[in-house]
């Protein structure tokens, strides 16, 4: 083995002339790594005037130097370098404002917009400040539901959309205006609420893998 395993840092070998020529190049690379930085992930082209440092996600089609590289982060020193993403890798993309994710084949929004449910029995956003029921799925497959409500009683507030399902029913415990209360999501996606106040009921904490 001549590089590590996850980001592919050249490894120093044994009677190696010029060692700090492999040793600069692993100190460049993880600069780029330890917080990973890119201009934007639409560039398929090496751009022109790079500066030491500067960093892309590559990509879909690329050419010249860059071809054969898609979806590796390619940054510039002396030359262009690249790194191989493993699952999990995230980066901030200074073009898209946002954080991104890479599932194993694809980048993606580490964090997606909300879906918004329309709430039952009499349910209603708290206001004031406080974000309204919402939830959510990270790449990961990680289901978050939060937000605050009033108003309504006991039972099925809302239903998942298909994707955001548990396997099973699970439980959760969340806090409203009368202390701790149940609330189970099951495989059909109910959300169902037990114990609620109607001065306000909380949702977060809810967080579970989807099926």
């Amino acid at each position: 083995m001549t590089t590590t395993p996850k980001l592919g840092l050249p490894y120093l070998t044994t009677g190696q002339a010029q060692k700090e020529v492999t040793h600069n190049e692993a100190l460049n690379l993880i600069d780029v790594a330890s917080q990973p930085i890119v201009q934007n992930m639409t560039t398929a082209a090496p751009p022109g005037s790079p500066t030491n440092g500067q960093a892309w996600i590559v990509a879909a089609s690329p050419t010249g130097a860059w071809a054969g590289q898609v979806n590796k982060i390619a940054t510039w020193f002396d030359g262009w370098h690249f790194i191989t993403p493993t699952e999990g890798f995230r980066v901030y993309d200074l073009g898209g404002d946002t954080e991104r994710f890479f599932n194993g084949t694809a980048w993606g929004d580490a964090t997606p917009a909300a879906n918004v449910p329309s709430l039952s029995l009499g349910w209603i956003g708290y206001g004031g400040g406080f974000g309204g029921p919402r939830y959510y799925k990270t790449p990961d497959g990680r289901v978050t539901i939060e937000g605050l409500m009033q108003a309504g009683t006991d039972g099925t507030v809302f239903t998942l959309l298909a994707g955001f399902r548990p396997a099973d029913t699970l439980m959760f415990g969340c806090w409203s205006g009368g202390g701790a209360y149940r609330v189970d999501v099951n495989a059909a996606g109910d959300v169902i609420l037990s114990g609620s106040n109607t001065v306000f009921s909380s949702l977060s904490g809810v967080s579970f893998f989807a099926a």
